[in-house]
């Protein structure tokens, strides 16, 4: 996994990006194992509100292509990007998974939190963590 995400960065190094779009490489301190990747690279165009998310589960279980998720600026300026997939389970069946990522441009930092709205699971996995800007890149098609 982590070499596919490697070549993925490579992949933005090399490519050329719009100006406007600016691509977010996060590394996240999990608080605890499962449910939120190590590694989330995050493409904003918040001139046109719209914003693209990469990580080894979104790799793994939903395409192995960029995901669209929501994008909303909050009052403060940081970018509120949300996103649902389902996981398989340990059981054989497949858990709704509701992501929400607060994407500060200022400080280039992230804090991403998991939860299960379809299940009464009472714990909300989140990891928090520095990114650095690749501007030479993007998760949208150029």
């Amino acid at each position: 996994m982590k070499k596919v995400l490697a070549a993925l960065a490579l992949t933005l190094a090399a490519s050329t990006a719009n100006a406007e779009v600016l691509t977010y490489d996060c590394s996240l301190h999990r608080m605890e194992q499962g449910w939120i990747a190590e590694r989330v690279i995050l493409s904003v165009d918040a001139e046109n509100k719209r914003a693209r998310a990469y990580d080894a589960y979104i790799h793994e279980y939903d395409g192995q292509q960029p995901k669209d998720v929501k994008f909303k600026e909050t009052r403060k300026g940081a970018y509120r990007l949300t996103w649902k997939m389902n996981i398989p389970a340990s059981n054989g069946g497949l858990i709704y998974v509701s992501y929400s990522a607060k994407l500060d441009p200022e400080k280039q930092r992230l804090d991403l939190t998991a939860s299960f709205p379809q299940v009464n699971a009472l714990n909300r996995p989140s990891g928090y963590g520095g990114c650095s800007v690749n501007s030479t890149g993007s998760l949208y098609a150029s």
